[in-house]
């Protein structure tokens, strides 16, 4: 059964020709229809007393390891089985993976890459992470996958990756290397503002990428800049160019965003809107495609969303009404450690602390989050930051990848 579905989904995790498919299956878990995923095999969850639990009593903050959704408490099992890693890409990550992940749209792959290792991908079943065979050799020199996003264009799938090393973006067919996209000269964009920026010599560190299907178009993220904007390319005569709009800008310097660092586009009343994470005061923003501000889908009195004293999302995505942050630091209430904050609706709804789990203990900065539904059930996949400068003052800390599943209580 299909329904008018008119909450915001990220086009990022599934596109035509799987929307139909998506829309209903994530109805279906947000209404606690009993998927396969929402209960495993051979027992039910059903209407236990842990499910039943109240607002007032759950705190969505606090490192239990759960979120709700409509009333329905959600708690995260780690699921060591899955997303096996060679012993090379394990020492490789250690250095810290400063990325994201995300789905290919066609096979199902997780996709990234892991600086000195190279690009990888998780199978659809999410058992095994392989290197990619043909690659090309930039993606094991050193380059991370900062922003990932795969995306269908013409029937054809694509991987495209931000990457602060080397202050590229790259768009690629399955790691072969279509276009470099560098800094820009100040003659491309709508803004002035911006084209004064490139032409005075304004950094370029690119910070995440996402496609517009609607659009057509990449917007990347340059966070790490002092500009922080917003910058738009689009294929002019078979190539990937700089051009169309471009908007944002540094909070104080005339814009709204503070290190805009995450970007993912959504659908609202039938409209693609882009979303991003900007990080330093914690904010989540929406925009057309054009670059005008929208009220961010479940935004109180102000226009964006505030997120909790003390978040700084590095990354963004969404699962039905669900939305997921992977923060740089602790919260007040997580005891230390970094945790995925969940959002519902522009509320906290929960948190995954992967350093509260066995053997997860050196996950203490979250830096990517990828939400993956596969029949019917629900998972995390979630990649952890080291930062050098903790390790050298004897606080241990790794970069890791771990794979999570919701179950309902």
């Amino acid at each position: 059964m299909c329904v008018c579905f008119s909450i915001h989904h990220p086009q990022k995790i599934f596109v035509v020709p799987y929307t139909r498919i998506f829309i209903c299956t994530v109805f279906a878990f947000l209404s606690g229809i009993p998927l396969a995923g929402m209960a495993h095999e051979g027992h039910e969850h059903g209407d236990s007393d842990a499910s039943k639990e109240s607002s007032a009593e759950f705190d969505p903050t606090a490192p239990t390891n759960k979120f709700q959704v409509n009333g329905k408490t959600y708690r995260w099992e780690h699921r060591p089985e899955l997303g096996k890693q060679s012993k090379a890409m394990i020492d490789a990550a250690k250095g810290g993976l400063h990325n994201n992940a995300d789905r290919d749209l066609l096979t199902g792959e997780i996709v990234t890459a892991v600086a000195k290792h190279g690009l990888v991908t998780l199978d659809p079943e999410l058992k095994e992470w392989t290197l990619v065979e043909g690659q090309d050799p930039a993606f094991a020199a050193g380059m991370n996958a900062h922003g990932t996003d795969c995306f269908v264009l013409d029937g054809e799938s694509y991987w495209a990756f931000a990457s602060t090393n080397t202050q590229e973006v790259f768009v690629t067919k399955r790691g072969e290397v279509l276009a470099k996209l560098t800094q820009p000269k100040g003659d491309e964009f709508d803004n002035p503002t911006v084209n004064e920026y490139f032409k005075s010599g304004g950094r370029f560190t690119p910070c995440d990428v996402v496609f517009l299907p609607d659009a057509k178009r990449l917007v990347v993220v340059i966070g790490y800049a002092p500009g922080d904007f917003a910058l738009s390319a689009e294929l002019v005569d078979g190539q990937w160019k700089w051009n169309g709009p471009a908007w944002g800008g540094r909070e104080g310097s005339g814009g709204m965003l503070n290190t805009g660092h995450g970007v993912q586009v959504a659908t609202e009343n039938g409209k693609e809107i882009v979303e991003i994470a900007s990080r330093s005061h914690g904010r989540i923003f929406a925009f057309t495609p054009g670059g005008a501000q929208l009220r961010t889908p479940g935004a109180g009195k102000e226009y964006y969303i505030q997120l909790p004293k003390g978040s700084n999302p590095c990354n963004i995505s969404s699962f039905g009404d669900s939305m997921f942050l992977p923060l740089l630091n602790a919260l007040p209430t997580t005891n230390g450690s970094a945790p995925v904050l969940v959002m519902d609706n522009g509320k906290p709804s929960g948190a995954l602390v992967p350093a509260t789990y066995e053997t997860l203990q050196l996950m203490q900065h979250m830096h990517g989050f990828c939400p993956v539904e596969i029949d019917g059930k629900l998972y995390g996949v979630v990649l952890s930051w080291r930062r050098a400068s903790e390790n050298s003052n004897g606080q241990p800390n790794d970069g890791q990848i771990a794979v999570f599943e919701a179950v309902q209580e």
